[in-house]
């Protein structure tokens, strides 16, 4: 079989968009601080006291999440913009 020359064989190209490794880690944690947002938020039974939380405790927890987010949709990079091939 003759060999091919001057051509590379072709490359695997990834569909989407790339996330480094401490943005994804980043996301799990946000996913997991949101889980437990909706577990303090969940209706409990009528024999348990309601849980408190202030405004300003509840907006604290959404900025930072949503500070979270941002970074990781930054660090979110289309493979074209990589030079990856």
């Amino acid at each position: 079989m003759p060999k091919r020359k001057g051509t590379e064989p072709p490359r695997f190209m990834p569909e989407g968009y790339l996330l480094p490794e401490d943005a994804h880690l980043a996301l799990l944690q946000t996913r997991d601080q949101l889980r437990l947002l909706a577990l303090l938020a969940d209706p409990r039974g009528i024999d348990e006291p309601e849980l408190r939380l202030s405004s300003g405790a509840l907006a604290e927890c959404f900025w930072r999440l949503a500070g979270d987010l941002d970074g990781v949709a930054k660090a979110a990079v289309w493979p074209a913009t990589t030079g990856a091939k």
